[in-house]
């Protein structure tokens, strides 16, 4: 009597988990990586390939290139580089590839038309006999949408000076950036616009005293002894008030000054004296080399009051309106404050270990009888997060690198200080607030997150599971953002790595390390007008780049790749015959991936087979839901992909990778294995 064939059974394996590099195999679930690089755990399940990054100043992003396909019946040369024109449309378009008769094109203006003669230069080169903005295949569309990309990335350029951007900022619906001049002599503002970086220029800073009329902004006024003549485009008091019994003093901005003030002249407006001149005009100038840190304030209320303070630890820290530059002068000496928030209606400073916050309402004025104050810390302050609260009652996190505290209180008269930890702080650059705040201390990355009574807090760490990764780089840390709309804690480092934390209700999903070309040196993020997410950071070669943007690192690859743990399936000692696999993919665009598979721990024992690379067109169109001849008719946006897989082990280790600069991101949410039980091991 012949014996029955083995059943075919079927594991179902959940990717899920993040990166794990500590804990034993046989504890974790088959979907945890052991290994990993740029994927990031998607909130909704599986593991998705990080999106690109492109460069930014302002001019149109490369991502959003198009293409059209002008196929034709050529009787000259067409060559990549090319501008070519309709003979009768006059439309024109830049070449960036020509395949048989297909001419593909970018950079189109006007509308080409089919039967019309299309020109290169005064030389007729064919005829057109179709236009399309879509190839079927999915490689193909992809490959040309890279190459359109590639055509504008050419156009953007770096923050001009030297050295690596020391701050970005998104703000009011544009980017701000700070680098070093070309000769590493002083550091300048830029804003991106449609041509490019523009430079913000600094004014002219006049001290003045015994103000007894108030001098609005936009007034011309004139130095009754020297005939100096300036608009004066912000009026800043920072001590008394106009027609007080103490006289306002404070300063004048101006963007330019026709002559020079004399000390203790009168400031005269329309012939009539408002305020004494107290010192000299000067050109503000930044020293060089700081590091930018800024926060959004609204010390008036209002959008117009929505305004702009940073500070770098080399120099005042400023207030920007999106037009002019105001310093904001406090009593220390340096004046020179390294970290910067605003709580409760006050601007804090941090200047080593000293924290001072400004008098309530007013930025400017420092003055502890009018309200300001100083809170003294053990140890040079590296972060000042706000934590949850209400409105009768606040707390601001202060963070040194070894302790945390958290000051409560709306005011100089009901400010305390608690002290939160004294055993774990954060480095700098790292605290951000997502559904709690996140921040990367000594021992790794720490939750803070309130108790059922409001006011306390509890620290967990999140990254014991990945600790030789953090412990490699806690003293590397540069930036860190935050991706909202994926639950995402962000974390960077100088050598080019990140970590990409994604948090669901308060609990961790998983991590995931990212490597870019490309370090993040600083980072901003934001809200575009129509609501959606942007982030940016800026690197060493000077480049500013959108984050989430584009299918590449700016044009280079994106290397990925994902091992799971050795999948024993949960018999650790039984031979298992594999036999087939499943992998469910979703996405919206074509993709290729490399599965391959590591059998019994990877014993030179056992043959172990070589990758193999499969593709999967996911790009998806519904009725009503599409644009006419831009579409796919036979793309799908979620797929399995059926993979060959044979051998016989105890367990197997799943590897998936994908290296292109062509492809979206894709999401892997569930491997399926095929296998037969053999004998136990012996």
């Amino acid at each position: 009597m012949a014996s029955s064939l083995p059943q075919v059974q079927y594991d179902l394996i959940r990717l899920s988990g993040g990166l794990d590099q500590v804990t034993p195999t046989l504890s974790l679930s088959p979907g945890v990586m052991r290994r990993s690089a740029n994927f990031e755990c998607s909130i909704t399940g599986g593991y998705t390939r990080i999106a690109g990054y492109e460069r930014f100043d302002g001019r149109p992003a490369p991502s959003a290139a198009l293409y059209s396909v002008l196929t034709c019946a050529l009787t000259g040369t067409v060559a990549v580089g090319n501008t070519v024109t309709g003979y009768t449309s006059s439309a024109t378009g830049k070449v960036i590839a020509v395949s048989g008769g297909d001419v593909v094109i970018t950079r189109q203006t006007g509308t080409f038309l089919e039967s019309e003669g299309l020109l290169v230069g005064a030389s007729s080169v064919g005829t057109i006999n179709a236009i399309s903005n879509l190839v079927a295949d999915g490689l193909l569309d992809a490959t040309y949408k890279s190459l359109a990309a590639d055509n504008y990335r050419s156009d953007i350029q770096a923050v001009p000076g030297s050295g690596h951007v020391r701050g970005v900022v998104y703000y009011k619906g544009n980017v701000y950036a700070w680098r070093n001049n070309a000769g590493d002599t002083a550091l300048a503002m830029y804003k991106s616009s449609a041509s490019g970086w523009t430079a913000i220029t600094l004014g002219i800073e006049l001290a003045f005293d015994d103000g007894t009329t108030e001098i609005a902004d936009g007034t011309t006024v004139v130095g009754n002894t020297s005939g100096a003549t300036g608009i004066a485009r912000r009026v800043i008091v920072s001590g008394g008030s106009w027609g007080g019994a103490t006289h306002a003093s404070g300063r004048i901005i101006f963007t330019s000054v026709t002559g020079t003030f004399l000390n203790n002249e009168h400031i005269n407006v329309g012939g009539t004296k408002y305020a004494l001149v107290d010192g000299t005009q000067s050109q503000m100038t930044w020293l060089p080399s700081g590091r930018v840190q800024a926060v959004i304030a609204n010390f008036g209320g209002g959008q117009d009051n929505q305004k702009l303070y940073f500070c770098d630890g080399k120099n005042r820290a400023f207030e920007f309106d999106g037009t002019y530059l105001v310093p904001v002068a406090t009593a220390m000496s340096p004046d020179t404050p390294t970290c910067i928030a605003a709580h409760k209606q006050h601007l804090f400073l941090a200047f080593g270990h000293s924290l001072q916050f400004s008098s309530i309402g007013n930025p400017y004025v420092w003055d502890p009888v009018l309200g300001a104050g100083e809170i003294a810390m053990n140890d040079d302050i590296t972060n000042l997060p706000q934590l949850p609260g209400d409105q009768s009652s606040g707390a601001l996190g202060i963070y040194t690198e070894n302790e945390t505290s958290i000051l409560y209180g709306s005011s100089e008269a009901d400010f305390k200080l608690s002290n939160f930890n004294n055993a774990s702080g954060a480095m700098r650059y790292t605290a951000q607030n997502l559904d709690q705040t996140y921040a990367l201390s000594q021992r790794g990355v720490m939750g803070m997150s309130t108790t059922l009574n409001f006011g306390n807090f509890l620290s967990n760490s999140m990254t014991m599971n990945i600790r030789p990764f953090i412990q490699a780089r806690r003293h590397l840390a540069t930036a860190s953002v935050l991706n909202r709309e994926k639950g995402q804690y962000r974390l960077f480092f100088s050598d080019g790595t990140g970590l990409y934390m994604t948090v669901a209700n308060g609990k961790l999903i998983g991590s995931g390390p990212v490597q870019f070309p490309n370090p993040a040196m600083c980072c901003s993020d934001g809200s575009n007008a129509d609501g959606a997410e942007t982030s940016y950071f800026g690197s060493t070669n000077g480049f500013v780049y959108t984050l989430d943007a584009g299918t590449s690192f700016d044009g280079l690859n994106i290397s990925a790749n994902i091992t799971l743990v050795y999948n024993s399936i949960n018999s650790p000692r039984i031979l298992k015959r594999y036999r087939r696999a499943s992998v469910e993919m979703t996405g919206d665009s074509y993709a290729e991936f490399s599965f391959a598979y590591d059998l019994g721990y990877r014993t030179p024992e056992l043959e172990q087979p070589a990758d193999q690379i499969y593709g999967n067109d996911l790009r998806a169109s519904y009725w009503d839901s599409f644009t006419w001849d831009n579409f796919a008719w036979d793309g799908r946006d979620i797929s399995p992909s059926e993979v060959e897989v044979t051998g016989t082990a105890e367990n197997i280790a799943i590897r998936i990778s994908s290296v292109s600069k062509l492809f979206k991101p894709f999401t892997v949410n569930t491997i399926i294995v095929h296998y037969s039980m053999r004998r136990g091991l012996r």
